[in-house]
């Protein structure tokens, strides 16, 4: 039998699994894009609770308000939870992945914002931690937007 878009169609119609290869992505096309999204959310929940458990004495290191400290910390925990259960899934939504390096992107963009405005007014220490955390934040956005490519090739 000849190729045919009709024959396409009438087998597509009729088979349902006809033409999922090309529309879904092996599970195993997923494992490093769900590894890096799991390191991701281990990192994010290990501070999130530092910093909620540590507000105190980590906002006087840093030289910052305990306001500031708790608040980051309540975000990472936040956001930590929300990428452990997409790290969790066999195949995360593009969308919320897309979410997840968007959000990443902001607190880098944040990070860098807050040290050129001086908006919090930290120490020379907090000066430096500010900037040493955007780093892997930025690397692990870099890391999901890579194998988010990869998987869409």
């Amino acid at each position: 039998m000849t190729w045919s878009p009709r024959h396409d169609l009438e087998t597509s119609m009729t088979s349902p699994s006809a033409g999922l290869a090309a529309t879904t992505h092996r599970p195993s096309a997923y494992a490093p894009l769900r590894r890096i999204l799991a390191m991701d959310a281990a990192g994010m929940l290990v501070f999130g609770l530092a910093y909620l458990l540590a507000s105190g004495p980590l906002a006087r290191l840093l030289g910052v308000g305990d306001q500031l400290v708790l608040t980051a910390g309540g975000l990472m925990l936040t956001i930590g939870v929300y990428v452990a259960v997409l790290s969790s899934r066999a195949q995360p939504p593009t969308a919320s992945v897309r979410l997840v390096i968007a959000i990443g992107a902001a607190w880098v963009a944040a990070s860098v914002a807050a040290i050129l405005l001086d908006w919090s007014d930290p120490n020379t220490i907090g000066t430096a931690w500010i900037a040493l955390q955007a780093v892997p934040v930025s690397v692990f956005a870099l890391l999901q937007r890579s194998a988010l490519r990869r998987i869409s090739t």
